[in-house]
């Protein structure tokens, strides 16, 4: 019996934990069969660039960033004014920008839609601001010029014009001394250059009648539009060296500049292509009596505007053929922006719309509080739109 127990002990010692553990490795085994299999990770989608500093997202206008853009979208923040909000927001450091009509520039945080600080003008704000260097500079309808400080909303300077100003400024670098520059226009038929750090005058260029847009810069020139029918081409180095390009009709959109053509469309339903080097027009579309307040945007291939006979068109950027077309219930006043294969607008039925790029079918729509009439910005995986009802709406990918 002692020699059975020397022996028998020994091996129980080793074999009861073997068999524990295969006991463990087969139950494993059977219950890992009954676990429903996993989900691939989904990768978040992203969308836009870290800012939106100007109106239509760079100094050449022309509403294009880039990013995988989602098929539909859902409601994360609402942000209420006073009044109606009639410009597009713009975004720099988790901080969005927002000009109403009730007399104030809202700074509200990027992520959440919390209000960070509240300028009041001296009237109403239909302009979108302007974010460089940490400043933010709009115009008033009162045709007072803000610089105001992005981090605390003080006031930097001010500029006074002779007319309300409704249209973006924009801004470059100045080449021969570095120093950065303001460009705006406005109702008493000027557009001024100011030093951004001082607000002084550097130049100013005149027109034979009102500014309602932005001017567009790119190639070392600024373009901009005015109501006597004319687009003026203002070389930054030597305005006085100035020069114009018919477009026939009083225009209130901006126009956008890509690969040395700008793209303008006017108030009574002429859109037209036309070299910046020499004012050369390449072509021109028609559609006769429609009012063209939205401004364009400029992809790889193709130009995309709303007008007021409820119609987004698509057109080819060589030679202006109408590629696609797509309608909605009221007019389209609001700026397309190219994100992806989708296009993201608004209309002044209330409704935010995205539609293909490829084919102008409709992919998501929603409705807001009252007309659309500004275009959206498109900012770190955010759509930011302004409407008539005072309030700016936030959307990201939907669940």
């Amino acid at each position: 019996m002692g020699t059975l127990n020397r022996v028998l002990v020994p091996f129980l010692i080793i074999s009861l934990p073997i068999a524990a553990m295969l006991a463990y490795l087969a139950y494993y085994a059977h219950e890992k069969r009954r676990l429903p299999p996993t989900s691939p990770m989904v990768e978040p989608i992203e969308f836009g660039g870290d800012q939106w500093p100007v109106f239509r997202s760079n100094a050449a206008l022309t509403g294009i960033v880039e990013g995988r853009f989602p098929d539909s979208l859902a409601l994360v923040w609402r942000f209420e004014t006073a009044d109606a909000v009639k410009s597009t927001p713009t975004a720099s450091g988790g901080t969005v920008f927002i000009s109403s009509m009730d007399g104030h520039l809202y700074a509200v945080d990027l992520a959440t839609g919390q209000a960070q600080w509240r300028f009041e003008a001296d009237s109403g704000l239909e302009a979108s601001p302007l974010i460089a260097d940490g400043v933010v500079y709009v115009g008033s309808e009162r045709g007072t010029f803000y610089a105001i400080d992005a981090a605390d909303g003080s006031k930097r300077w001010t500029f006074e014009t002779r007319g309300k100003i409704i249209g973006a400024a924009n801004t470059f670098q100045d080449v021969a001394t570095g120093r950065r520059r303001i460009v705006f226009g406005g109702y008493d038929n000027y557009l001024y250059c100011l030093d951004a750090e001082t607000g002084d005058r550097v130049w100013q260029q005149e027109a034979q009648s009102y500014i309602n847009g932005a001017a567009a810069i790119a190639d070392g020139a600024a373009v901009f539009g005015s109501c006597d029918g004319r687009l003026y081409i203002v070389p930054l180095d030597e305005p006085e060296q100035s020069r114009t390009v018919d477009i026939e009709a009083y225009m209130a959109a901006s126009p956008a500049i890509e690969d040395g053509v700008i793209y303008a469309g006017n108030y009574e339903g002429l859109f037209q292509a036309a070299r910046l080097e020499d004012g050369h027009i390449l072509w021109q579309s028609r559609r006769e009596g429609v009012p063209f307040v939205s401004s364009p945007a400029v992809s790889a291939d193709r130009v995309l505007f709303g007008a007021r006979d409820k119609t987004l068109y698509c057109l080819d950027r060589q030679d202006g053929a109408q590629i696609w077309t797509f309608s909605a219930t009221a007019g389209i006043d609001s700026s397309p922006v190219v994100c992806g294969d989708k296009v993201i607008f608004g209309s002044n039925n209330g409704r935010l719309y995205v539609v293909g790029l490829n084919d102008g079918r409709e992919r998501f729509s929603y409705a807001l509080g009252g007309a659309v009439s500004a275009g959206p910005a498109v900012v770190d995986s955010t759509v930011l739109v302004g409407c008539e009802d005072g309030a700016v709406y936030a959307f990201r990918a939907a669940p």
